[in-house]
């Protein structure tokens, strides 16, 4: 197997390591070097800006176009200075010589001189030319000086050289100062140890121990112990295996001993063996029985789960057309409480519109009378009078009526589209309550309530109003059915607040109230205290689906027989 040096692999890695560490420094300096020379370079074209700036900027005051030319040769000439560009007070090009970087390179701010960066290759200095006339300072153009990366290198040029020179000649001098030492300290003794380990031989541990020769500070010191070490404990090794040897042979005439009487043990415990075979073949028949009783279990027990899964998916199957009906049948309640809030607003529209068209009956004969007497002429100025009056009692009559079913109507119209939709929308909750209060006067009758709404005037929330109309409709249509049964003087109290950034709402009757066992059912779906008399035992549970899922509250019920119902709203609103 090829095998490889460790110098040459160490001095190889040293030497990389040199390499690169040498190329770091040595492009560090190239470039510190090349920055230096540009700030010099620019430092310099400042130095010939400010020498030329005065009499160029007087050529410039006095348009002297010649003696900008002639300035512009003389800088141009300059060794340092590539190109140059020279512009009036209005940005015309007066002159431009030499390598510039494209016009749109010019300076735009308002800065009087500054360094322009290297683009290209180019990099310069600008400066903006000041006249100074009877005291005046006026700015009459800019001059920008260019040099190029060339022109750096050229200047830098011999730097290079004595830096890439140093570099290799001190490159050169330490591979050989390396591999000499490394020669000397490494690859004589390690071939002198390779020598007197070649020599070794296990008759004649004594002389195959190393003796190494002027390494006396070295690590090869370690390796020679060691290794003078492991020859010492191979001579005891020796030793304890002729020990041991012998007492081998001792042991194997003991152990011949030890066979003739296991020989006689194993004829004699074969026979008990074979008994404990026979034995052990009966409980493997017994076993095997067994075993085919419990596969005939096993399949049972799967024919049962099979059945259990078709049970559970029926079940499942069952349970979705539940909810399904359940859905359907708190739409019907929706649908159901919006059909009461029509039956009762088309009595109560009813009325002012009978009332204005007997107004309006009324003014159109007492205009057909005063026609007649007029086509007659038997009016008389009494006469026309009265009909003036009598007319403008039925307007005023006619006006305030259409203007009650008008109120009526909107509130209806709110409230209804409110209850069938779930948009979000700004309202003031004392004002929307009495809207829904308003739209369920006619389902008060004969009972006639006293509802009291205590909320602040300025409260604005930005909520899902149709459910809380729903709520309030729910709630107090509850009361009316349940609570104030055959009850004339019933009693509603809203409370309505604002704490943190919650809506808390108590809303309380004082009817007959529930028992305990009634409480625990209250928000049950289909529980209702009106068994086969009307109730669906959906209006509470609507109004809890309403409270937790559509504005993210909390709700809860208080009650006694006889001490009325309370309810405890916190709903999640914004606040506006």
């Amino acid at each position: 197997m090829a095998t490889s040096s460790i110098s040459k692999s160490l001095l190889t890695n040293v030497l990389s390591v040199y390499f690169v560490l040498t190329l770091v420094v040595t492009s560090v300096q190239v470039v510190g070097e090349y920055y230096d020379t540009k700030k010099m370079l620019v430092q310099e074209l400042n130095n010939q800006q400010s020498t030329f700036s005065h009499s160029l900027a007087r050529s410039l005051w006095e348009y002297n176009t010649p003696q900008i030319d002639a300035i512009a040769d003389g800088l141009i000439n300059i060794p340092a200075i590539a190109g140059l560009v020279i512009r009036d007070d209005t940005g015309r090009i007066v002159s431009q010589l030499g390598r510039t970087p494209p016009l749109r390179t010019f300076p735009s701010v308002a800065a009087d001189s500054y360094e322009l960066p290297e683009r290209e290759g180019v990099f310069g200095y600008y400066a903006k030319l000041v006249f100074e006339f009877s005291g005046n300072s006026t700015q009459v153009g800019d001059v920008t000086l260019y040099t190029t990366r060339d022109i750096a290198i050229e200047r830098i040029k011999v730097s290079l050289y004595f830096i890439i020179g140093s570099a290799i000649i001190k490159s050169t001098f330490l591979i050989m100062l390396f591999s000499f030492a490394f020669h000397r300290m490494l690859n004589r003794p390690m071939r002198d140890l390779i020598g007197q380990i070649k020599n070794f031989r296990l008759d004649d541990l004594e002389h195959s121990k190393l003796h190494l020769r002027n390494l006396r500070s070295t690590e090869f010191v370690l390796l020679e112990q060691a290794y003078n070490q492991l020859v010492e404990n191979l001579k005891e090794y020796q030793q304890n295996l002729e020990k041991t040897q012998k007492q081998l042979l001792h042991a194997n005439q003991k152990l011949d001993e030890h066979n003739n009487i296991l020989e006689q043990e194993v004829a004699r415990k074969t026979s008990s063996l074979s008994r404990v075979l026979v034995d052990i073949e009966r409980q493997k028949n017994d076993l095997e029985v067994r075993q085919g009783s419990l596969e005939n279990e096993v399949r049972q027990r799967r024919l049962i789960e099979s059945d259990l899964r078709d049970i559970n998916t029926r079940l499942q199957e069952s349970l979705s057309a539940l909810e399904r009906a359940q859905d359907q049948l708190i739409e019907s309640e929706k649908m159901a409480s919006l059909g009461g809030l029509v039956a009762g607003m088309t009595h109560d529209v009813n009325t002012p519109i009978g009332i204005s068209v007997t107004a309006a009956t009324y003014i159109r004969d007492q205009l057909a009378d005063a026609e007649q007497a007029l086509s007659t002429k038997k009016l008389t100025q009494a006469q026309l009078k009265k009909v003036f009056k009598l007319s403008k009692e039925s307007l005023d009559l006619l006006e305030s009526n259409l203007a009650r079913a008008s109120d009526l109507i909107s509130s209806f119209k709110q409230v209804a589209v409110d209850q069938t939709s779930e948009a979000v929308r700004d309202i003031n909750i004392k004002q929307y309550i009495q809207g829904v209060i308003q739209t369920l006067k006619p389902r008060f009758k004969p009972l006639k309530p006293n509802i009291e709404v205590i909320c602040a005037d300025d409260l604005d929330v930005r909520c899902p109003a149709g459910a809380v109309a729903q709520i309030f409709t729910n709630l107090i249509i509850n009361s009316l059915i349940h609570g104030f049964e055959n009850k004339q003087d019933g009693e509603i109290k809203i409370t309505v607040e604002r704490e943190d950034n919650q809506l808390l709402i108590t809303y309380s009757d004082n009817g007959k109230g529930l028992d305990k066992k009634q409480l625990e059912q209250l928000f049950d779906p289909f529980f209702t205290t009106k068994v086969q008399q009307g109730g669906s035992g959906l209006g509470t549970h609507i109004i809890r689906n309403l409270v937790t899922q559509t504005l993210n509250g909390t709700i809860d019920a208080h009650s006694e027989p006889g001490q009325g119902l309370t309810y405890r709203m916190a709903l999640a609103v914004t606040f506006i």
